[in-house]
Parts: structure tokens; C-alpha cells; sequence
């Protein structure tokens, strides 16, 4: 299972990727799950991204590893990143 302190850096990291412009919108955690084999899924409230997996194993990096799977999900995003306004 995901350390809790881990587990805390979680919306920090996410915090400091819209602050540094690396994502366009912000992001909220709403649970990480765990299945015990060093994969982890984290969800969020956001309609447009609604949950990230990544790998991650005791000695490597944490922030490192978590940054760059988020990075990569929103890269995969298929549909408009901002939601347009209504006319």
C-alpha cells in the first residue's frame, strides 16, 4: 500500500505542475488504490481526466516517477483540455 506521507505529496506534486504551466487545468486527488504489486491508480474529480495508473517501487524517485505519469496522461488526452464557454 501507498505510504500515507506518499500518499500526501500527491496534491502538492499536482499543485506544482499547473503553478510551473506543465498541465493546463488543475487537478484534485480523490483516492489513490493500490493492488499491491507496485501499481498504483489515482483518481481525481475532473471530468476530463478521471484517473491515472503508474508504477512506482521503494528507491526510486516518488515525485519523479509520479510527475512524469501525469504528464503523460495529459498528453494522451483525446478530447479539448479547457471546457469551452456556452454561448
Amino acid at each position: 500500500m501507498l505510504e500515507a506521507n506518499l500518499e500526501a505529496e500527491i496534491q502538492p506534486i499536482l499543485h506544482e505542475l499547473l503553478s510551473e504551466g506543465v498541465i493546463p487545468f488543475a487537478l484534485t486527488k480523490y483516492g489513490v488504490q493500490a493492488n499491491g504489486r507496485g501499481e498504483y491508480l489515482v483518481s481525481f474529480n475532473d471530468s476530463r481526466i478521471r484517473s491515472c495508473r503508474f508504477s512506482w517501487k521503494e528507491g526510486e524517485n516518488f515525485k519523479e516517477v509520479f510527475r512524469a505519469a501525469i504528464i503523460d496522461r495529459v498528453n494522451r488526452m483525446s478530447g479539448p483540455l479547457h471546457k469551452k464557454a456556452a454561448r
